[in-house]
């Protein structure tokens, strides 16, 4: 397996999470959410462990270019999710200003916003790592 195949395997894990977490937000019943969030989280833990040990090789890829993208990639899922947590903050001031009353939410949704900044991160990734790129298995 190479490192960009499985940077699309976690990203797909990542977005289970975020859609397992919108469930539990949207559905309301805190342990069934909790349970397969766990599964989740569980099966992620797993996935990072095997690619330390399977894609440990002597010479792991380590370029300048690789490196930038990884740094782009962060900045860009870092504004991305400075921006959605300001916009929602701003619209839930607005709300509680027109309707004089508190907006609260649940706490899954720091974990939900979490997840979806991990899924911009690697999507972002392969899309910078792919762009321009003749050969779909270089690693």
């Amino acid at each position: 397996m190479t490192f960009n195949r499985y940077m699309f395997l976690r990203m797909m894990v990542e977005f289970i999470g975020v859609v397992c977490c919108a469930a539990q937000l949207f559905s309301g019943n805190d342990l069934i959410g909790m349970i397969v969030t766990g599964v989740i989280a569980l099966f992620w833990a797993v996935g990072e462990i095997w690619v330390t040990t399977v894609l440990n090789r002597q010479s792991p890829r380590r370029d300048e270019l690789s490196d930038e993208h990884q740094r782009q990639a962060s900045q860009f899922a870092f504004i991305v999710t400075l921006t959605m947590l300001v916009v929602l903050g701003f619209l839930l001031m607005v709300c509680a200003l027109l309707w004089h009353t508190t907006i609260n939410l649940p706490p899954i949704i720091l974990p939900a916003v979490a997840m979806t900044a991990l899924v911009i991160a690697d999507a972002r990734y392969l899309w910078l790592e792919h762009s321009g790129v003749e050969d779909d298995d270089e690693d």
